[in-house]
């Protein structure tokens, strides 16, 4: 999969933009500030049409002005398809080839692609919410269904948490009967995800770290604890529900379900947040992302387009040579933000593209 060509218009503070990028590593380097990050933003919206920083709408286009257009010419098993993403205030607007779509799930797919920034470094001790969202961001990469019905989970919490904070206890029983088997579907996708993606992830992290350590990923659900498969998750959330009534009317919030949920780190049977160095969290991170990446090879047949969003100084010489050596054997597109091409560990300089970026412009 290859982007050969990108169109923004009114994307945050990007200046107007026709940019055929290369088909390896193309590198935006440029001070803090001159929207280096808002490049790889609007590559990954108009792949997935949400932000990897949850920005809204209205962040997303340019000062004063009515909306943003995203366009790119996608190349995929030798198949050419033009991707436009109008992004207004109240909503986004696809078309593919120049036509309106009928269903979202003939956009998705026309563009894989992968965001690894520094926030993936800090989930490790952060909090569950960080680990959530890289856990749905993944999981959206790997089955594009999965955006609607967690939408559909979101829109049903918010329901219910409005009913909680009421008071009135009419329309309880059924808004909770929606969340248990929405949240249902929610957690049988994650659970998916991690099990396909964990022999490859202790193959990669023994690449990496090569002394024979086990890492591990587990779900830990708010009502029931660690789930592996999933059985019986419905029954012990509906209970958990109904038990905390009370307490939820009091708080007016939903103190249950996968939106509280939290995806535990391992290594060698311990939790990596409270036991591993710094180093050893950077190689579990490191092994996570060239999983999530062979994981997609895997199921599309072709590796996803990825966005390394400042990462280069992120990672120490090592890691950053594992990193980019796993890059150039997967033949697939990067996009680099870096402040400083020394943190650069260069292979075949021939697979590099170098692009300042100043005030918004990609210097081309």
């Amino acid at each position: 999969m290859i982007v050969k060509k990108l169109v923004f218009s009114s994307f945050r503070n990007l200046q107007k933009t026709d940019f055929s990028p290369g088909e390896r590593f193309n590198v935006f380097h440029g001070n803090n500030g001159q929207g280096k990050t808002n490049i790889l933003e609007a590559i990954y919206v108009l792949g997935t049409m949400k932000s990897f920083r949850h920005a809204k709408n209205r962040d997303l286009i340019r000062w004063e002005e009515p909306f943003s257009l995203l366009k790119g010419i996608i190349e995929k098993d030798r198949v050419t398809r033009e991707v436009t993403l109008l992004i207004e205030k109240e909503g986004k607007k696809a078309r593919v080839d120049r036509k309106s779509l009928e269903r979202l799930s003939d956009f998705f797919g026309c563009l894989n692609v992968v965001v690894f920034s520094p926030e993936e470094l800090a989930m490790v001790k952060g909090t569950p919410e960080l680990r959530r969202r890289y856990l749905d961001r993944a999981v959206f990469g790997a089955e594009p269904d999965y955006l609607s019905i967690h939408h559909d989970y979101t829109r049903i919490l918010k329901n219910r948490n409005a009913l909680l904070k009421s008071g009135k206890r009419e329309g309880l029983e059924i808004w909770s009967e929606k969340l248990v088997e929405t949240g249902s579907r929610v957690v049988m996708k994650r659970l998916s995800w991690i099990q396909g993606i964990r022999e490859l992830l202790q193959e990669f992290h023994e690449g990496i770290a090569g002394n024979g350590s086990r890492v591990d990923l587990l779900y830990r659900s708010q009502p029931g604890g660690i789930l592996t498969d999933g059985a019986g998750y419905e029954e012990q959330l509906r209970l958990s529900l109904i038990r905390m009534a009370d307490e939820e009317f009091r708080r007016g919030t939903t103190q249950a379900g996968a939106h509280r949920d939290d995806l535990e780190l391992l290594l060698d049977g311990r939790s990596i947040k409270q036991f591993a160095s710094q180093g050893e969290q950077r190689s579990f991170v490191l092994a996570l992302k060239m999983a999530e990446i062979e994981y997609l090879h895997r199921l599309h047949g072709n590796p996803p387009v990825l966005l390394l969003d400042d990462m280069t100084s992120e990672l120490d010489g090592h890691r950053n040579r594992n990193l980019l050596h796993f890059l150039e054997e997967k033949q697939m597109q990067v996009f680099i933000t870096t402040t400083t091409l020394e943190n650069l560990n260069w292979g075949n300089r021939e697979n590099y593209q170098i692009f300042p970026v100043e005030e918004g412009k990609i210097i081309h």
